[in-house]
Formats: structure tokens, C-alpha cells, sequence
């Protein structure tokens, strides 16, 4: 009972949290003058996102699959495809339950466990971390005068403002308990060993320059979502290649907000980027918020009400 309780308490702050963050994010858009330049953007640009987006997923989808050569040889093409599409529609439910939600799927599927296949999403996890991480990395050093400030001042400044020694303990103080909690429970420590054994089988897949090729058409993908929304604004800002791929990357990091599936983190987010940084008011980058957030929201309701039809009838 406390469990469901706890559950219901997070999701409930969760909503709350998204619910705050869309208040603030359209507290002052003129609905009017919003609507009007919707139906003046380029809707031709925003399908062409949203194509980007679905590509993506094949995308995902190889490149999953090539990690589950080892783990879960059994697992097709198909059914990978089908059990990420919903997990991403179940994130708008419950935030970041898309990657339980797909190994479980592949698991009815395979004869593997489910902790194995959770082993190779850990990896394919950590590579798009990496990815994240090192592209960000790029666009600092090669960029800085340009996108350092709006880095210092809102994100690292702001985080070291709210960070005080005792979150640091408390965060040392849950670690410990962690690895503490581990090396007691047999259960956890039979789960964490199978999640361990899908990373290392996982590290045995072949076409290793396939898996780095799907990577980057993935990312590639990423980066034109935004492109398209762009150039799908009825107003040339001068935006380019770049300012996509810094757009991409606020993106990015307001996914990891936990609220079911973005709303309000990224609206937020993002509007606040293209103001403090290029000067464009909040409410065009309310509305390139929204074209971008909402067609891919679209695009993934969509593809998972399909995706479920099917597995549907094929169980």
C-alpha cells in the first residue's frame, strides 16, 4: 500500500511540476496573435520534422538490435521497433518508463531475460549520454563567445547557487545506502549481475562501425527535427545549422526534467534559450516550442497506437 501511495505521490508531483512549468510558459502569450502565426508557419517544414523524428526510430531500432545480437538473438526487427514506440508513448503517462516498457516487450517476445535485455539498453544509454556530452563539448570550445554565457549564467551558475554542502551529503549519505542495499539483497544483486551480463554480451556485437553508423544518422535526425521547425517559422531569424544544433541540445537536457513527456520543460526551456541567447521574443520561441514539442508528440502518439495494433495482433 505505501509503495502505491509513493507512486502516486511522485507521478502526482510530476504532473504538478509539468502543469507549473506550461503556467509559466504561456502565462503571457496573446492567443490571438499565437493562433494567426501558427496558420502563417510552414506546415510542410513541420511534417518534414516529424518524418526526421520517425526515421529516428528505425534508426534506434538497428542500432538496438545490434546489441541484442548476443542477449536476445531472437528479438526481430520488427518487434524492437514496435516495444520502443510504445515505451516513448508511455512516457506521456509516466516520465522515463520507455526504456522498462520496450525491454519488457522484447522479453515476452525472446527467451532472454528481461534483466539482460535491460543490460543492453544500460549501454545503448550510455553511448547516447556520451554522444550528448561530447557534442555539447564541441559547441562550448568552438563556440563559447557565443553560447558559454547562456551556459554560465543559466544553467551551471543556477545549479551552483542551489547546490550546498548538505546536498552533497545527502547525496554521498543515498549512495552509500545504495551499494549498501546492493551488496545485502540477493535479489538485487541476481538483478544487477543479469543487467551486467547484457552489457557485456553486448560489447561482443559484430558490425561495431554499423552501430557507430546508426549513431549518427540518429543524431543527424535529431538535428534536422529542429532544422525543419526553423525554417517552418514564418520569420527568418537567421538561424542556422548551429543555432539548430544548439537548440537540440536544450532540448536534450529538458528531457531529462522528470514530467511526463516534456511538456513544460521543454516549452520552457527552449523559449527561454532563443530569448536570453539571440534576442527573439518569448513568444515566437513559445511557438517554435511548440511547433517542435507538439508535431513530435503527434508523430509518437501515432506511431505507438500502431505499434500496439500490431503487437496486439500478433499475440
Amino acid at each position: 500500500m505505501q509503495s502505491r501511495r509513493a507512486k502516486i505521490l511522485k507521478y502526482s508531483l510530476s504532473v504538478i511540476l509539468a502543469a507549473v512549468l506550461l503556467y509559466f510558459s504561456f502565462r503571457g502569450v496573446e492567443w490571438n496573435e499565437f493562433i494567426s502565426t501558427l496558420k502563417e508557419c510552414s506546415w510542410v517544414m513541420v511534417i518534414f520534422s516529424m518524418l526526421a523524428g520517425l526515421v529516428s526510430y528505425f534508426m534506434r531500432t538497428f542500432r538496438w538490435k545490434l546489441l541484442l545480437r548476443e542477449t536476445a538473438p531472437d528479438a526481430n526487427a520488427a518487434t524492437c521497433f514496435n516495444a520502443f514506440a510504445i515505451g516513448k508513448m508511455c512516457d506521456f503517462a509516466v516520465p522515463h518508463v520507455c526504456e522498462f516498457v520496450r525491454c519488457g516487450i522484447v522479453a515476452k517476445r525472446s527467451k532472454s531475460g528481461y534483466d539482460k535485455i535491460l543490460g543492453s539498453v544500460v549501454l545503448e544509454r550510455c553511448w547516447d549520454v556520451l554522444v550528448l556530452f561530447l557534442l555539447m563539448l564541441i559547441l562550448l570550445v568552438t563556440m563559447w563567445t557565443r553560447f558559454g554565457g547562456f551556459f554560465l549564467e543559466s544553467i551551471w551558475h543556477p545549479m551552483l547557487e542551489n547546490t550546498n554542502v548538505w546536498v552533497l551529503i545527502t547525496v554521498a549519505a543515498l549512495l552509500v545506502a545504495a551499494v549498501v542495499a546492493v551488496l545485502l539483497s540477493k535479489k538485487v544483486r541476481q538483478f544487477a549481475s543479469g543487467i551486467w551480463e547484457g552489457v557485456r554480451n553486448s560489447f561482443k556485437m559484430k558490425d561495431k562501425w554499423l552501430f557507430l553508423f546508426y549513431t549518427l544518422c540518429m543524431w543527424i535526425m535529431f538535428l534536422l527535427m529542429s532544422l525543419f521547425i526553423i525554417w517552418a517559422l514564418p520569420e527568418d531569424f537567421g538561424l542556422g545549422l548551429t543555432d539548430a544544433l544548439f537548440i537540440m541540445l536544450v532540448g536534450a537536457f529538458a528531457g531529462l526534467v522528470p514530467v511526463p513527456g516534456g511538456f513544460g520543460a521543454f516549452h520552457y526551456l527552449v523559449a527561454i534559450a532563443l530569448s536570453t541567447l539571440y534576442g527573439i521574443p518569448f513568444s515566437m520561441g513559445i511557438i517554435f516550442a511548440t511547433l517542435s514539442h507538439e508535431s513530435q508528440a503527434v508523430m509518437t502518439l501515432l506511431t505507438g497506437i500502431v505499434s500496439y495494433v500490431i503487437e496486439m495482433f500478433r499475440k
